[in-house]
């Protein structure tokens, strides 16, 4: 890993990576951030329950990263930040915690985006390196 560039062989756990663009902003409290993170996606639930952490990323760059507990449907657990938000039928959430410190320091700040396709929309991408 150089230049705070994250590899794909540098990414060790299984992990779902998020991308929350439309929905951060700089001086998100740590619930905010959270809260836009974990919930309301469109993914392969089977797929998803086998990540150990998710990604919160902004721009290519790992703004935090939680350990999950259970993914959820869409709309079981209130979101006190986002109260006004749809609840799609066919998207879920995970519950979950920030990561211990030393999954965190060994992620945050760092960049993926060259791990991204040019133009890849899916905001999210799964990395797993065992099964």
């Amino acid at each position: 890993m150089e230049n705070n560039i994250l590899m794909r062989e540098d990414i060790t756990e299984n992990v779902i990576a998020i991308k929350i663009n439309q929905a951060y902003r700089e001086n998100m409290t740590e619930l905010e951030l959270y809260e836009a993170t974990r919930g309301y996606w469109k993914v392969d639930v089977k797929r998803a329950e086998k990540a150990q952490y998710a990604f919160s990323i902004y721009k290519g760059i790992i703004k935090e990263v939680y350990k999950i507990k259970e993914w959820l449907p869409a709309g079981t657990i209130p979101r006190p930040t986002l109260p006004d938000a749809e609840t799609p039928g066919d998207r879920f959430e995970f519950v979950g915690e920030v990561a211990e410190e030393n999954i965190r320091d060994k992620y945050i700040e760092k960049s993926i985006a060259n791990l991204y396709r040019k133009g890849e929309a899916n905001p999210i991408k799964y990395f797993y390196t065992k099964l």
